[in-house]
């Protein structure tokens, strides 16, 4: 078997981490794989490379700032030469993600000859025109692909309102590995950020996106403080928000107690040196961050949005705040603060649910057998 994986750009997405963990493991287990993506959104490229073991290949066809015109200027031949470049690999399986990976990559395999081809949905995103839906709707539904994998029971709900059919629509949970931090280091780090004093870190992963909604834990750290005025939330990640949020902070006076740490190479001693995890998304798959935070072992506060509910359990395994409510968020935060045994409770059977369910070996024997499966049956 011989395996694609394609992505739409190189940037640190959930998505990606899916499809860059999918990678490595069936490389692990001597299966050739590519991982593709059609341009370099943040010039990761070099930096991938250097990480991981398998080939990673960037085709350069998209032009992010610049006319309609000069994009597909910049896309067509890139297409063209995906398409010749999976011909010429002769790929036994494609898995692409997001429906814009989707809508490029499936008919591009199709029309190179690939035998089992599969999209995936991990969240639909606000910027996807009906035009796009529409598109994708009819290739899922079409003979160009197999199927469609959904990350989470909500992603599942979500692809049968936009029309595909349920029949073509797997379910598969994302994985993280095992998290193991360096405790030395985690304690430094706890040490640094908290200045030598005592207090509570809270601390946040992910991109600085609209969908992120960052801007209410920024209200809900406003409220937070006012009762443990110790407390310092880190925001680790970057993206197109980061003026907005660092306008936002200043205008509140949260400048000591509200840090924007960038991308960090350290996220999992992060998690360890911190009290509590914090996601305020207003739009979510099945996130990355999160499986992350409960597999290193953090209590977290979560807003109950869309896959959210396949891990979250409320008060057993975190806590959930509703959506776009800085003052429910606040009201959880300040209980998973002032309740030590609440956090290692939570933080306890968080791991555990991980382990269980939620671990990269059990998603990707789940894609291998899909895989394998669909291979065998067209053989």
């Amino acid at each position: 078997m011989k395996i694609l994986l394609l992505g739409t750009n190189l940037t640190t997405g959930g998505a990606q981490q899916v499809l860059l963990n999918l990678a490595g493991w069936l490389h692990a287990r001597g299966i050739p794989v590519r991982a593709v993506f059609m341009y370099d959104r943040d010039g990761l490229a070099d930096a991938w490379q250097a990480r991981y073991p398998f080939p990673i290949v960037c085709l350069d066809a998209w032009k992010k700032d610049g006319t309609v015109a000069q994009r597909l200027i910049k896309f067509i031949p890139g297409w063209l030469q995906l398409v010749q470049w999976m011909r010429r690999e002769k790929f036994n399986a494609v898995l692409t993600f997001t429906h814009d990976a989707n809508i490029i990559g499936l008919p591009a395999a199709w029309l190179a000859g690939i035998p089992r081809r599969f999209g995936s949905d991990h969240n639909r995103y606000p910027s996807l025109t009906k035009t796009r839906i529409r598109l994708h709707r009819w290739i899922i539904n079409s003979p160009i692909a197999h199927g469609l994998v959904a990350v989470s029971k909500f992603t599942q709900a979500e692809a049968i309102e936009e029309g595909i059919h349920p029949q073509r629509i797997y379910v598969i949970h994302n994985g993280v590995l095992p998290v193991n931090p360096d405790g030395s280091r985690a304690r430094a780090l706890r040490q640094e950020l908290l200045a030598g004093k005592e207090g509570f870190l809270v601390l946040s992963v992910g991109r600085l996106a609209p969908q992120k909604a960052l801007h209410i834990l920024i209200h809900a750290a406003d409220l937070v403080l006012k009762v443990y005025p110790q407390a310092l939330f880190c925001l680790a990640g970057e993206g197109p928000q980061r003026l907005a949020l660092e306008t936002l902070i200043r205008e509140k006076e949260l400048e000591r107690s509200v840090q924007l740490l960038g991308n960090r190479g350290d996220v999992a001693e992060l998690m360890a040196a911190a009290d509590l995890f914090v996601l305020s998304s207003s739009s979510e798959g099945l996130p990355m961050a999160l499986l992350e935070a409960l597999a290193c072992g953090m209590a977290v506060a979560t807003t109950a949005i869309g896959g959210v509910a396949d891990v979250i359990a409320d008060g057993e395994t975190g806590l959930l705040a509703p959506v776009d409510d800085p003052e429910a968020l606040a009201g959880v935060i300040c209980r998973a603060l002032g309740d030590k045994q609440l956090r290692q409770r939570l933080g306890t059977a968080g791991k555990k649910l991980i382990e269980k369910n939620f671990s990269l070996d059990i998603m990707g024997e789940h894609y291998l057998q899909l895989l394998s499966h669909e291979l065998k049956t067209r053989s």
